[in-house]
Formats: structure tokens, sequence, C-alpha cells
């Protein structure tokens, strides 16, 4: 996991607030160095352009969840059951607390075809999508989980419905008059019945056989 500096994380954070307000292409490396309190030479010294500087947003979040997911995975005192709830809880509050990275995720990637952003994207979810594999196909070998079990049906469960609960938090929020401490309070209520039913959803998945 690469490790940036005070300076480049600051100049990171404020990158990611203007990208998912503005917009990528509306956004200027200017702006972002005049949010920051930075001059543009040091942005264009710390990332070369705005290209690379979005590469290093989206590197710095992937790196974070393989992290926290091999971790996981090496945990030889937790059970198959425990570690497929462990990983429903990492994305889960991934999701929640990186909102703003979310946004900026969902909108760059319906719009890229091709590009190095585009294979750095599609080769980290396709390794951290690897890590949870191994995760199913370990229960798999102790004859607790089925044997045909999808494990990116799994995924795009668990991330859409996350999507879609934060979407409608976010209208309902609006709909109730709700600010501040409130909103997020009821985004947070919202998020735990939701980690309750999925965790309920996926284990039934991985283990019910149709068959029996």
């Amino acid at each position: 996991m690469t490790e940036y500096s005070e300076k480049q994380l600051q100049i990171m954070d404020t990158a990611l607030k203007l990208f998912s307000e503005k917009g990528y292409d509306k956004t200027s490396i200017r702006d972002i160095a005049h949010a920051a309190d930075v001059n543009v030479a040091m942005v264009s010294y710390y990332f070369g352009s705005k290209e690379k500087l979005l590469e290093a947003l989206f590197k710095n979040h992937f790196s974070f969840i393989t992290t926290t997911l091999e971790s996981i995975l090496y945990e030889k005192e937790s059970s198959a059951f425990e570690k497929v709830e462990r990983i429903i809880d990492v994305f889960i509050d991934t999701l929640f607390s990186r909102q703003k990275f979310n946004q900026l995720m969902m909108r760059e990637s319906s719009v890229l075809n091709e590009g190095p952003l585009f294979d750095m994207i599609l080769e980290m979810k396709t390794k951290n999508r690897k890590l949870v594999e191994r995760a199913v196909k370990s229960g798999q070998r102790l004859g607790v989980f089925r044997k045909d079990v999808s494990v990116v049906f799994l995924s795009s469960v668990m991330i859409g419905s996350v999507n879609q609960m934060l979407a409608n938090c976010r209208y309902e929020a609006r709909s109730a008059k709700l600010e501040g401490e409130s909103k997020e309070a009821f985004k947070r209520e919202r998020i735990e019945i939701l980690r309750v039913h999925l965790k309920r959803m996926f284990i039934a998945y991985l283990t019910y056989d149709s068959n029996k």
C-alpha cells in the first residue's frame, strides 16, 4: 500500500471533494490548488497531472480494501461464516464512510471504456473479487458452503444494495427535512438494518441447497 504524506493526503481529500461535487472534467488543477491552499506547482510536483491525481485517489481507496480483506482471510481463529460477515462489514462500512469517493467512482466508471485508469480499476476490482472468492472457497472446502455460488452475484447484490439504500436515504432525509447529525443518524440506522438483512441473505444463499 502506497504511503502518502500529510500534504499529499490533504490535496487528495480536496480533489475528491471537488471531483465528487463538480465532476472531474469541470475541476481544474488550479481549482484544487486554491481549495487546498497550496500552489499549482506543488500539486504538479506530487502527482504530475490531474489524471495521475485521480489515479492516486482510486489506488488509495482500493489498496485500503485489499489490505483489509487480506487481513480477514489470514485470521486463523475465524470461521468461514465469520469471515463472510466481516467482508460484508468491510464493504458496507467503506461505502458508507467514503460516500464522496463512491459517487466519484460510479460517475467515472460509467464513462470510462479504456485507458490507464480503466485498466487499473479493472485490475483492482478483479483482485478484490478474487479475495472474496478465496473466503467462499475456504467455506466450500470445509463443506459448509454450497459449491454453485456466484461471487460476482454476491458482490453486485451487496454493493448495489448499499448504493440504493444511500440514494434512498438522501431523498427520504430531505423529505423528512433532516439535517446535520439527524440526517447522518438516519442513514446509519438504515444501513444497520441493511447490514443484518444482507448477512442473513448471504449466509442463506451460501448454505441453502434447493435440491435437498
